[in-house]
C-alpha cells in the first residue's frame, strides 16, 4: 500500500489516524461483534423466526458457538450515505460444515427463513442465490458443503 504524502506527513509526526477495522462497536452493545447481512431473510430477521443461516463453506471460518453477531438488513451495495440497517443481536450457538442436502427438512427451511419451500425448492434457490455452477452429476450436487449457522436471538437486544 503507498501512503498519500498527507499520510506519510502525519505518520512521521505521530499523528496517523487509526486503520478502520471490519469489526465495529454496536450501540448498547458490551463488547464488538461482527456483521451479517440476512437481506433476503428480513422479514423472519424481525419476526425472530429465522435462527439457521447457511454459507459458503469458505466463509465464516473463524465463527465459534458464543460469537456474537449483528444482523443488518444489507451490508454491500449501499447507494452514497445510504446506512446499514441493523436488525437484530444473536449469540451464535452451534456451527458445522455440512452438506448442503443434509439434513434439509420442511422445519429446517422454515428456520432458514422460508417456511413455505420444499427442501428440493431451498437447495434449488440456495445454489442459484449463491452462485454456484450447475453440478455435472448429481451425487457432486448432494455432496456440495456448506457452512450451517444456527443462532439465539439476544433478549436485551431490540430490532
Amino acid at each position: 500500500v503507498v501512503a498519500r504524502p498527507l499520510q506519510r506527513r502525519r505518520q512521521r509526526e505521530g499523528r496517523a489516524r487509526p486503520v478502520p477495522h471490519r469489526r465495529v462497536v454496536t450501540v448498547g452493545g458490551d463488547g464488538v461483534t461482527r456483521r451479517m447481512s440476512c437481506s433476503m431473510t428480513v422479514d423472519a430477521v424481525r419476526d425472530r423466526t429465522k435462527t439457521v443461516t447457511r454459507r459458503h463453506v469458505d466463509t465464516w471460518a473463524t465463527l465459534n458457538p458464543g460469537d456474537r453477531l449483528t444482523l443488518i438488513e444489507k451490508g454491500m451495495g449501499l447507494a452514497k450515505g445510504e446506512r446499514q440497517v441493523v436488525l437484530d443481536e444473536v449469540t451464535i450457538a452451534n456451527v458445522d460444515v455440512i452438506s448442503l442436502y443434509g439434513g434439509m427438512t420442511e422445519e429446517e427451511c422454515a428456520r432458514e427463513g422460508f417456511p413455505e419451500m420444499e427442501p428440493d425448492d431451498f437447495v434449488k434457490f440456495w445454489l442459484d442465490s449463491h452462485l454456484v455452477p450447475l453440478f455435472a452429476t448429481q451425487n457432486e450436487a448432494m455432496a456440495y458443503e456448506v457452512r450451517r449457522i444456527e443462532w439465539v436471538y439476544d433478549e436485551a437486544a431490540t430490532a
